[in-house]
């Protein structure tokens, strides 16, 4: 077992990569306002309604959609950072129990 070590920098770096990406799917996210769009936009056109009902219910999809993975991949974040806290609370606890048999 000598020399064995967690990689605390690769969790560091999948944990900062976890974040980004995060951040990417919230800022989609934020483009959708996740709400009914004005038939209007789409001018006198007969079938406008519809049209405007479809692209509404796309949105609503769309932002709720980015909205879980954005938050999804904040949870694998907290998950990861939870691993890289214990990993380091072992080993710190390994290197007590060692001190304290010498």
């Amino acid at each position: 077992m000598r020399g064995l070590t967690a990689d605390s920098a690769g969790l560091d770096r999948c944990r900062r990569a976890m974040l980004t990406q995060a951040g990417q799917f919230g800022g989609i996210a934020d483009g959708f306002p996740g709400q009914g769009i004005d038939a209007g936009i789409f001018g006198t056109l007969p079938a406008a309604r519809l049209i405007a009902g479809l692209s509404g219910q796309v949105d609503i999809a769309a932002d709720g959609q980015f909205s879980a993975a954005e938050k999804f991949l904040r949870g694998v974040e907290r998950g990861l950072d939870t691993v890289r806290q214990g990993v380091a609370e072992a080993e710190q606890a390994n290197v007590n129990a060692i001190q304290n048999i010498s």
